[in-house]
């Protein structure tokens, strides 16, 4: 539940901004004080998809890790085997 009237929580970003602009001491802080709101609630979402993506990413990347070692361990194993025959 939030301590803003509707009519400032209806108001879009550029209504805000004008009330501030109007320098209306009663309304201003509030005013401002809902722009800083909707701001953290957005940096809140961003950060939150960032963090869903790289933890995406993380996984993709630890899976690629596991193919190449396991890759590795097989051109190991092929290499031992060639080195066995050749003698």
């Amino acid at each position: 539940m939030s301590n803003f009237s509707p009519k400032l929580e209806d108001a879009t970003d550029e209504q805000l901004i004008d009330m501030i602009n109007e320098l209306d001491f009663r309304v201003v802080p509030l005013a401002s004080d809902e722009l800083t709101r909707r701001s953290v609630k957005k940096l809140h979402q961003t950060t939150q998809i960032f963090n869903e993506q790289s933890a995406e990413q993380t996984e993709k990347m630890i899976r690629l890790t596991r193919w190449i070692a396991g890759l590795t361990v097989v051109m190991v194993f092929g290499l031992v085997i060639q080195i066995k025959l050749a003698l």
